[in-house]
């Protein structure tokens, strides 16, 4: 019979530490004053939402494939097609493949996920209060 009262005691700190937690979350929305609302997220904010760095990697070689400005090949390939980068990301998909236009995929999107595009787009989400820091991440 003593464990029920035990029982008892951690039930209401669950709920207490709840309570706290569910408070503090809504204070902290009510003190951001919804510093992203107002504005739809673009395609590349809502992959790193979703997936992290290595999505926006992804995302940023999907779409250049499918643009057919590189060669995604079933051999685990990359390769450079049109070496003229037209905004941050593909300048970032392009170095990250290197001089040679061809590089495997795996250290192609480990590059991608550190590259400059990926941190200052992370640091936006970290300052609209959508995502958390990069060291809560890890």
């Amino acid at each position: 019979m003593l464990w029920l009262s035990f029982l008892l005691v951690a039930c209401a700190a669950a709920v207490a530490s709840c309570a706290r937690l569910c408070a503090a979350a809504v204070a902290a929305a009510r003190e951001a004053g919804g510093a992203g609302a107002g504005r739809e997220l673009s395609l590349y904010e809502a992959a790193f939402l979703s997936g992290g760095p290595r999505r926006v990697g992804d995302l940023a070689l999907v779409t250049m494939a499918r643009q057919r400005r590189l060669l995604l090949a079933h051999t685990g390939w990359v390769t450079v097609v049109d070496p003229e980068g037209r905004d941050e990301w593909e300048r970032s998909v392009i170095a990250a493949i290197g001089p040679r236009g061809q590089s495997p995929v795996p250290p192609v999107r480990a590059a991608l996920a550190d590259a400059e595009p990926v941190r200052a787009l992370a640091d936006r989400l970290v300052a609209a209060g959508l995502a958390v820091p990069a060291a809560a991440r890890t």
